[in-house]
C-alpha cells in the first residue's frame, strides 16, 4: 500500500525524456555493419526459388543470409531442436505475410535495404486463413492439462433455466508499435558474444543464444540498460537476436539490424484475434447457476490457430 493512489517518480523517466537513455541500436562500435529484413510478400505457401546474386553484387554489401545458407551456419537450430515455435531462415515454407526470408549485411544501412530490393524470390502460393471465425472447426486446445475438470451438468441445467443470456465476443489484433523498435546490436570477441537488445528477459535470451551457438551462458552478455515501451512484446526471445549474432560472426565485425515500422507489425508478437462465447443461466428465485465461456485465439508463437477451451460449470448456490 506504500504505492497505490500515490504519485512515483518513474527511475528511468528523466533520462528517456532527456534523450540519455541509450537503446540497443544507439551503442556505437567501431567497423559497425548493418542488417536489413526482406520479408515474404505471401502470406502461406513455399520458396521456390531465391536469387541473392545481383544482390550480392550491389555496392558495400558484406553478405546475405537465407534458408539456403542459414541452417548450416548455426551450430544448433535457434531454441533447440525441440523448439515449436517460428524460426528465420531455417526452412522454404512460409507461415504468415511479412515473413523474413532473407537477411542482407552492408556497410551502410542504405545499401543492405538497396540490395534487399534486388533479392528475386518466386513463391508456390497456398491458400490462407486471416479470419479467425472461418476457422474454428480446425482449433485445438492448448494447455488441456491445466483446464479445470467440468463440474455439474451444464447441458440440463442450462436447458431448464428459465433465465438465460448467451452472447458472442470479438477483440481485434492490436499491435505492439512502441517508440523504441525492436532491434539488436551484436559483436563478437574472443569467443563471447556480447549483444544489446530490446529485451524483457535478458536470462532467457542469454541462455537461447548461449543454446543455439553451443557456448557457455557466461561467454553470452546480454545488454540491455532501457526499454522504450514494449507491452510484452520482448518478454520472449524475438526471431532477430541470432539472426544478429550470426551475422557478426560471419563477416566477423560487429552488426546492427533494426525493425522498420512495417516490419514492427509482423516482427514480434502482439495481442492475438480472440473470439468468446459465453452462456450463462439462473434457475427459478436465483437457486441455481451455470455458465461454459469457451474461446479462440491465435497463438502467435506458430502463427496457427489454438482452441483454449474454459470448460463448463453447473454450480449450485
Amino acid at each position: 500500500m506504500r504505492y497505490i493512489g500515490k504519485e512515483m517518480r518513474r527511475v528511468d523517466g528523466i533520462a528517456k525524456v532527456t534523450g540519455r537513455a541509450k537503446y540497443a541500436a544507439e551503442f556505437e562500435l567501431s567497423n559497425l555493419a548493418y542488417g536489413y529484413l526482406k520479408l515474404s510478400e505471401i502470406a502461406k505457401g513455399t520458396i521456390t526459388s531465391l536469387d541473392t546474386r545481383e544482390a550480392e553484387k550491389a555496392p558495400g554489401v558484406l553478405r546475405i543470409f537465407t534458408h539456403l545458407n542459414a541452417p548450416k551456419l548455426f551450430p544448433a537450430p535457434p531454441g533447440g531442436a525441440d523448439n515449436k515455435e517460428f524460426r528465420p531462415l531455417m526452412s522454404p515454407n512460409i507461415v504468415f505475410n511479412g515473413q523474413p526470408i532473407a537477411v542482407v549485411v552492408a556497410d551502410t544501412f542504405e545499401q543492405a535495404r538497396y540490395a534487399s530490393q534486388l533479392v528475386k524470390v518466386t513463391y508456390s502460393r497456398q491458400k490462407s486463413v486471416t479470419d479467425l471465425r472461418t476457422a474454428l472447426d480446425s482449433a485445438r486446445e492448448t494447455n488441456a492439462q491445466k483446464s479445470p475438470p467440468p463440474r455439474g451438468h451444464f447441458a440440463s441445467a442450462y436447458a431448464a433455466a428459465p433465465f438465460k443470456v448467451e452472447q458472442e465476443y470479438n477483440i481485434p489484433v492490436e499491435h505492439h508499435n512502441p517508440i523504441e523498435p525492436h532491434g539488436a546490436t551484436a559483436f563478437w570477441e574472443d569467443g563471447k558474444l556480447t549483444i544489446f537488445d530490446k529485451s524483457q528477459n535478458v536470462y532467457q535470451l542469454r541462455d537461447y543464444l548461449s543454446n543455439t551457438f553451443k557456448i557457455a551462458p557466461e561467454y553470452v552478455n546480454v545488454i540491455t540498460l532501457f526499454v522504450g515501451g514494449a507491452f510484452g512484446s520482448s518478454l520472449s526471445v524475438n526471431y532477430y537476436p541470432p539472426l544478429v549474432a550470426l551475422a557478426a560472426r560471419e563477416v566477423e565485425r560487429p552488426v546492427r539490424l533494426v525493425y522498420t515500422r512495417r516490419h514492427m507489425f509482423t516482427g514480434h508478437g502482439y495481442r492475438p484475434d480472440t473470439w468468446q462465447k459465453s452462456r450463462h443461466c439462473r434457475g427459478q428465485g436465483w437457486k441455481a447457476y451455470c455458465y461454459i465461456p469457451s474461446g479462440c485465439h491465435q497463438h502467435i508463437n506458430v502463427r496457427g490457430l489454438l482452441r483454449g477451451l474454459l470448460q463448463g460449470r453447473a454450480d449450485s448456490l
